[in-house]
């Protein structure tokens, strides 16, 4: 599931990477450590984790770009391992490596566009995101 370059942190329940698809920038993943496929199988203290994590990346993410909304879902169609796709949504446009990222769907479902950033440029942000992470 997930690409090791993206990696932002490795926390000692949940690990936390960007999403190969930055068609909304900044998105994100948290995927649960241990093996587990129903998220009513996550305990107590990987809920409390999972919520410091979360946070963390917000607000890298949130010091970067300053999106107008979040969407959190976990969609584990795809892959059944437990994990929670953290999404920034924009109601404008934002500007990073004089690219520029919209957000054509905000105020509705996020769309299934996908953009895939060559490597050095998905390591370029992860490098930004993973700066701005609080401790």
């Amino acid at each position: 599931m997930l690409d090791s370059s993206t990696v932002l942190r490795e926390g000692s329940l949940w690990r936390v990477a960007l999403n190969r698809n930055q068609d909304l920038l900044g998105k994100a993943v948290l995927v649960l450590r241990r093996e587990a496929d129903d998220v009513l199988d996550v305990t107590g203290e990987e809920w409390a984790s999972f919520t410091e994590e979360l946070r963390r990346v917000r607000a890298a993410v949130d010091a970067l770009f300053r999106p107008d909304a979040w969407n959190h879902a976990f969609l584990m169609n795809a892959d059944p391992q437990v994990h929670c796709h953290v999404v920034p949504r924009y109601a404008g446009e934002r500007r990073w490596k004089d690219q520029v990222f919209t957000d054509p769907h905000f105020g509705q479902v996020f769309g299934a566009e996908q953009r895939l950033l060559p490597s050095a440029q998905l390591e370029a942000l992860r490098d930004e995101v993973r700066a701005q992470l609080p401790s």
